[in-house]
């Protein structure tokens, strides 16, 4: 479900590159402290965004210091510093990620449910933890996830009603983000419609294999041709389907008071998430390509 929430680099100056690149390490340096080392192996691109909005909606010290990087150990990079804004991104991050691998592993098969398993005992620490910092928080994500596994256990054909969970919780998290009353309401529709768009991404980047696995997808349902998929029908679903969620996003996001890291945060809203999803559709194009050959 993560991952689909990047920067468009050949749009962004280095120096933002370099800044976004810091903000991103600065998560898993909190994450580390926080959580301890296997909280880190958790961090994704969507929540490096979440803690940058963060950042951006709110006054708290945030410096760039040169440090040593986990993946670097011998050579120091920039981190953006700035534990007080982080904190929460980085505990919504332990409850999300380890609440999904459950739901991921009540889902599967006996062997199927190992890779799961070694991920829940890796992670479980990290989650109590947090979840004793945003218990309400933590009862949230399960019972969304809950409902969730309810609709798949339904088939339910309809990609807004299969969506609302994870946008659900994605609202209740970027709802969090700032204190200011004006701004929450905001928030809260700006994570909903990421969070929507994260679901249909996620979906479609999937499309193959549930279908091949006959497993559970709202974009395919419906759209069984014989014993053949039709892809390109499922595409302009999809494609229909995330135009108008990223535009719904961007009219939110224009009311939203930015007050650091604009450009950004401006470049992954208006051109990161539509390329990372036209990088999705030029993948399955490139294999179909490979295949017919």
């Amino acid at each position: 479900m993560f991952g689909y929430v990047k920067p468009f680099k050949p749009h962004m100056r280095i120096c933002e590159y370099e800044t976004y690149k810091a903000a991103y390490c600065g998560l898993c340096k909190v994450l580390g402290k926080d959580y301890g080392f296997a909280a880190r192996m958790t961090l994704s691109y969507d929540f490096a965004f979440l803690g940058l909005m963060a950042l951006a909606m709110n006054d708290c010290p945030a410096e760039i210091e040169q440090q040593h990087c986990l993946t670097h150990p011998f050579k120091k990079t920039p981190c953006l510093c700035a534990d007080e804004g982080l904190e929460f991104t980085a505990a919504a991050a332990s409850i999300l990620i380890y609440s999904k691998i459950k739901d991921d592993e009540e889902d599967r098969r006996f062997l199927g449910k190992i890779g799961p398993k070694i991920m829940l005992k890796l992670t479980k620490k990290a989650y109590n933890k947090a979840a004793e910092k945003y218990p309400d928080l933590a009862e949230y994500v399960a019972e969304q996830l809950k409902t969730q596994a309810k609709l798949e256990k339904e088939n339910c054909k309809s990609i807004d009603k299969a969506s609302e969970p994870s946008s659900n919780i994605l609202a209740e998290i970027a709802s969090r983000l700032s204190d200011d009353a004006e701004q929450k309401p905001l928030l809260r529709r700006f994570g909903y419609l990421l969070g929507r768009y994260i679901y249909i991404a996620d979906a479609f980047d999937d499309v193959e294999r549930d279908f091949r696995k006959r497993g559970f997808n709202p974009l395919i349902l419906g759209n069984y041709v014989v014993n053949d998929l039709s892809l390109p029908e499922v595409q302009k679903k999809t494609e229909d389907s995330v135009n108008f969620t990223l535009g719904a996003l961007a009219d939110c996001y224009v009311q939203l008071e930015i007050k650091r890291f604009k450009p950004i945060i401006d470049n992954i809203v208006y051109l990161g998430l539509k390329n990372a999803f036209y990088d999705l559709i030029k993948s399955k194009e490139e294999k179909q390509h490979e295949i017919n050959q």
